[in-house]
């Protein structure tokens, strides 16, 4: 019984399929039903007619100070030639500048030395010139308060922008 039902309902949604509609569509009234009354002709012409004839309006896409939207934003490094090595040279350059605390500054007028700590509770010694942190800075500038170390950081655009970064020896304190 439950075959017989099954095989009902299957002829009964897949015969519409294969017959389709034999019907002709209805043809609309051509030329020859408009010639037939010439007094309606006239109004259908003129609501055909645009009232205001307009210009064509031209976008122009000005790319000037924008940035190209085909740009890809992932930029492809050059590979490390084979004599290269993957890790640091030293131990400043494993952490980043801003990691970095001044315990102290000794030396004279004109030369002055920091004790540097590191984030690995390592302290060591710096002077004008040593290269700090991962984006490869270097120490510009030894005073008797602060450190500054300048680096360059690459950003989404691909362009290298200066980052200064101060170590200061007492941070929070105002010396007025």
């Amino acid at each position: 019984m439950k075959k017989l039902l099954i095989i009902i309902i299957a002829l009964a949604l897949i015969t519409p399929a294969f017959t389709g509609c034999k019907k002709k569509p209805a043809k609309r009234p051509g030329p020859k039903a408009q010639a037939a009354s010439p007094a309606a002709q006239p109004p259908a012409q003129e609501k055909l007619k645009p009232e205001i004839e307009k210009e064509d309006i031209v976008y122009i896409y000005d790319s000037k100070g924008r940035k190209s939207p085909f740009e890809s934003l992932i930029k492809i490094t050059k590979k490390k030639k084979e004599g290269e090595k993957d890790v640091a040279a030293s131990p400043f350059e494993s952490f980043n500048a801003s990691d970095f605390r001044l315990l102290a500054v000794a030396g004279k007028v004109g030369k002055f030395t920091g004790l540097i700590l590191a984030p690995d509770n390592k302290s060591y010694t710096v002077k004008e010139g040593t290269v700090l942190g991962l984006n490869e800075g270097k120490i510009r500038k030894i005073s008797l308060n602060n450190i500054v170390v300048e680096e360059y950081i690459m950003d989404y655009k691909g362009e290298l922008k200066l980052n200064k970064v101060v170590l200061e020896l007492r941070k929070g304190e105002v010396t007025e």
